[in-house]
């Protein structure tokens, strides 16, 4: 489930691929700005715990996956499901987190599809300090609904290690 990090591992497990470089057009570039749109909106709504702002940017048949270090060990089918899991794992945080997601490339696979891979780095702030909490590479395949907006039909987040003990897991990295 958990494991020590080591150079390219979610490339070697097959869980992030850099696909070739596409022209970036007009039309492109106002989807780009639009899925990254997405992903800042996903960090945000976690970090204030805003749960409604949480499910907008998920499909109704989204899926959400998470990894440490190694293959997928948890898995969420539904917006439901993705809700569910994320009011668990805030409940389990007593600190204030805030994502910084950088590194942001999209691929434009059709009209109303789209991948996309990003780097994140999430702090931890508590009354002990600040600290790093988690740094991950996250890759998305999204979808363009009717109502003009993305969503993410699946969101992996890799993390490369997790501080504490990571929510969905029976044990946890324990690095400060």
């Amino acid at each position: 489930m958990t494991g020590t990090p080591k150079q390219g591992w979610a490339s070697t497990a097959g869980l992030f691929t850099l696909p070739h470089r596409q022209q970036i057009t007009a039309d492109s570039m106002q989807h780009w700005i639009a899925i990254s749109e997405v992903f800042a909106r996903y960090g945000m709504a976690h970090d204030e715990i805003d749960i409604p702002a949480m499910g907008d940017v998920f499909a109704e048949d989204g899926i959400l996956e998470v990894s440490i270090a190694g293959p997928v060990f948890e898995r969420h089918v539904g917006r439901a499901a993705i809700m569910k899991n994320f009011k668990f794992v805030t409940s389990t945080q007593s600190d204030q987190r805030r994502h910084a997601i950088s590194n942001l490339e999209i691929s434009m696979s059709e009209d109303s599809r789209a991948e996309a891979r990003a780097y994140g780095i999430v702090t931890s702030a508590d009354s002990d300090g600040i600290r790093l909490a988690v740094s991950c590479v996250y890759t998305a395949e999204l979808v363009y609904n009717a109502d003009g907006l993305w969503y993410f039909a699946r969101l992996w987040i890799g993390m490369d290690i997790y501080t504490g003990r990571a929510p969905g897991t029976d044990e946890g990295e324990k690095n400060a």
